[in-house]
């Protein structure tokens, strides 16, 4: 409403003088038609043409033309001054609209800035989590690869110790097999006997060997270690060929024989104990084998969790950073649209105040020369 020209309609005076100008119009025209009816057409003519070298007649022409440059003035003026108005209302308008459309954005990139930096802790805190259970399974499946490896060095060992006194058992049983038969000399016996001896020694010095055994047989076995030729010829244990009085066995007791059952008694312990440790060391392997692709398992889900967090996360980071910066550079133009739609407002109100006022001089000019010209 504040660019539309404000002025007053003429006052009252005005339309006297349109009367009087009338009535002049009028007594004129009587006149003309009085001359005409006396002189004719050319009588009318000469009349005018007298009329017209009058001061007064070019003074009106004059005040005539210059009524039409003002009014012509006027219609431009009144044109330019229209495609400005419509450019303060269009302008304006659009302005308001993009302080709207920026007030709604901020407020809505705000709410979205609050919701990504909730969600980009949460993902912190669950990346954070998630390490240390990846941590947490690969120290346990080192742990177990541990002792898992200890239990297969202690096993390795004592297999290699069991078979060992197992194959120093069997080649002793196999060296008393003959013995007291006439088979072998006595030299021979003696010596298959010395070789294994030392053997037969390391196998009692297991804390195994002595299981199962009377305290007698561990006294034979012992004899045996300390005299193995006494049972290469069937004679007692401890004694001469001439002494037979200390026999620990009886006169009569087969020195080999017993030994032999001794030693294989033994044997069958050594092998009993190396099949049993070959069963658990395989259940233990197994047992081992199943935790390990369970512990992996679980290694590859949280891996693969820890991955889609960090990508989700570093999405969320760079929508986060690109939504506050599109925000502040809204603020900034929001700012600057605010600015400017207020300086235009201000403008606009200054021109339409001025051009009221210039089209109420143009009235007041047009009415004083239409008052001239009247007169």
């Amino acid at each position: 409403f504040w660019l539309k020209p404000h002025w007053s309609h003429r006052p009252a005076k005005r339309r006297s003088h349109t009367f009087a100008m009338k009535s002049a119009m009028s007594l004129v025209g009587a006149g003309l038609a009085f001359t005409l009816s006396l002189h004719g057409a050319h009588g009318v003519q000469l009349v005018l043409k007298q009329q017209e070298q009058t001061p007064m007649f070019k003074v009106a022409q004059l005040l005539n033309e210059m009524k039409a440059r003002v009014e012509g003035d006027a219609k431009m003026e009144q044109q330019s001054y229209d495609k400005y108005a419509c450019w303060c209302e269009q302008t304006l308008a659009r302005k308001a609209k993009d302080i709207s459309d920026e007030t709604t954005l901020i407020e809505e990139l705000q709410i979205l800035i609050v919701k990504l930096k909730a969600e980009t802790a949460s993902h912190g805190a669950e990346i954070k989590q998630l390490e240390r259970e990846i941590a947490k399974n690969l120290e346990e499946q080192g742990e177990a690869k541990g002792v898992r490896d200890g239990e297969f060095e202690q096993y390795s060992g004592e297999r290699t110790e069991g078979e060992q006194c197992i194959g120093a058992l069997e080649a002793a049983t196999k060296a008393l097999s003959g013995a007291g038969s006439g088979k072998f000399l006595q030299t021979t016996k003696e010596v298959q006997l010395l070789s294994v001896v030392a053997g037969i020694r390391k196998v009692l010095e297991r804390t195994s060997a002595s299981r199962g055994l009377s305290s007698r047989d561990v006294e034979v076995v012992r004899h045996f270690l300390a005299h193995p030729g006494d049972f290469a010829l069937g004679r007692p244990a401890g004694v001469s060929a001439t002494q037979t009085g200390n026999n620990p066995f009886g006169d009569y007791a087969p020195q080999s024989t017993q030994i032999q059952g001794i030693l294989k008694g033994m044997y069958e312990t050594f092998t009993g104990d190396l099949e049993k440790a070959n069963a658990e060391e395989a259940d233990s392997q197994k047992a081992f084998e199943e935790l390990m692709a369970t512990k992996q398992k679980e290694l590859d889900t949280l891996q693969a969790t820890l991955a889609q967090q960090k990508a989700d996360d570093a999405s969320k980071l760079k929508k986060l950073a690109e939504s506050e910066e599109l925000q502040d550079n809204t603020k900034t133009q929001l700012e600057a649209d605010e600015k400017f739609f207020a300086e235009t407002k201000d403008g606009c109100k200054v021109k339409a105040s001025e051009w009221n006022d210039r089209s109420r001089l143009h009235i007041m000019e047009l009415q004083g020369v239409s008052k001239a010209i009247e007169i």
